[in-house]
């Protein structure tokens, strides 16, 4: 009998670098679509968390018959009664499940009341270090950048302490000048964003009757057109004569870090911080740094009124709650006008147009 022989034969260099290849271009091919679906599960909890946000400002709605107020100016002029270092994302915690965080702040902030707020680390808001450190989950977009607890360069003047837990959800103050509009500030090219001189949008600069410059974005004239309005002006539904499902309420921002000069929030990013509003002048997503050629310095000196304005890291666009309680994802080359208007709650115009000024 004839015995046959059987050999083994192993890959060959060249097929196993086909194999390698057409692994390498299986693994290219699939990773935009692990991408795209990790970002596709980020922007539906970040939509889930406006969503809570929108519940608890009805639940807080319903209990007290006004909307938290948006913020408290840092100004430190006196008020009667005096101003609470507390703003609207520390004043829902009871209404999102979160009470006992509340009570862990409330003493701190009755205890900071009335002390000067150009000193901050005076403060015990300011220095209660761990609580300033907490991350709430429902506050913070998790298409944001890790870490979510950030290291700022220094203490700044208004903003609270060099480390703290960051929020991704600005309220909407409506399309208001971000500073007084004397050159100090930068002038109308910055505090007015894309509405500059009102040639495509409006921007309300308002000031302080028989006082310096200043308009509804620093707290000093009540009734400001946003639905999240400076300490302590009160907004109810009736005061929505848009219709609140035509009105912006909270938006998003993001974290950008201060040394890379590039177009995001430093400044005011930190969650317990009592200046937590944007304005719609700037539109969505604008590179203001490459627009106006900041400097880093610049960009240092001009954050708050430029970057901390609304924008997200979802491409293409960012979420926003209405002050009905929807979430829609506006594109960032929405009209200037339409974002402005969607802003006010009380102008009159619900469209894409802006007559401009003394028009209607």
């Amino acid at each position: 009998m004839t015995k046959r022989r059987f050999h083994s034969h192993g890959f060959t260099l060249v097929e196993l670098l086909v194999v390698i290849a057409i692994i390498g271009i299986l693994v290219a091919l699939l990773l935009p679509a692990v991408q795209a679906a990790r970002e596709a599960s980020r922007r539906t909890s970040c939509k889930n968390n406006l969503h809570q946000i929108g519940v608890a400002l009805h639940n807080y709605h319903s209990a007290r018959k006004v909307f938290p107020y948006g913020a408290n100016d840092g100004d430190c002029e006196s008020m009667t009664p005096p101003r609470d270092v507390m703003a609207w994302r520390v004043l829902l915690l009871p209404y999102m499940e979160n009470q006992p965080l509340y009570d862990q702040l409330k003493p701190l902030a009755d205890a900071s009341d009335g002390l000067p707020c150009r000193y901050p680390e005076n403060r015990p808001w300011d220095n209660a270090s761990a609580i300033q450190r907490m991350v709430v989950s429902e506050y913070i977009c998790p298409s944001e950048q890790l870490p979510f607890v950030k290291t700022k360069s220094g203490t700044d003047l208004w903003f609270g302490p060099t480390l703290a837990a960051i929020s991704s959800y600005f309220g909407s103050a409506g399309p208001v000048a971000t500073g007084p509009s004397d050159s100090s500030w930068g002038g109308p090219d910055i505090i007015c964003g894309n509405c500059v001189g009102n040639l495509r949008c409006p921007c309300v600069t308002g000031n302080k009757p028989g006082g310096g410059q200043r308009g509804w974005y620093h707290g000093q004239n009540p009734g400001g057109p946003g639905m999240m309005d400076m300490w302590a002006n009160k907004i109810s539904t009736g005061k929505v004569s848009d219709g609140t499902a035509y009105t912006l309420h909270v938006g998003e921002t993001y974290w950008e870090d201060r040394e890379s000069n590039r177009s995001g929030c430093f400044s005011t990013m930190n969650w317990m911080t009592s200046w937590s509003v944007a304005s719609t002048v700037w539109g969505i997503n604008t590179d203001y740094v490459a627009r106006l050629g900041f400097t880093p310095t610049e960009h240092d000196q001009f954050n708050y009124e430029t970057g901390c304005n609304f924008r997200s890291r979802h491409p293409g666009g960012s979420h926003f709650l209405f002050a009905d309680g929807h979430v829609e994802f506006l594109e960032e080359n929405i009209s200037d006008a339409l974002l402005a208007n969607l802003g006010d709650r009380q102008d009159g115009r619900v469209g894409d147009f802006y007559p401009g000024p003394g028009g209607r």
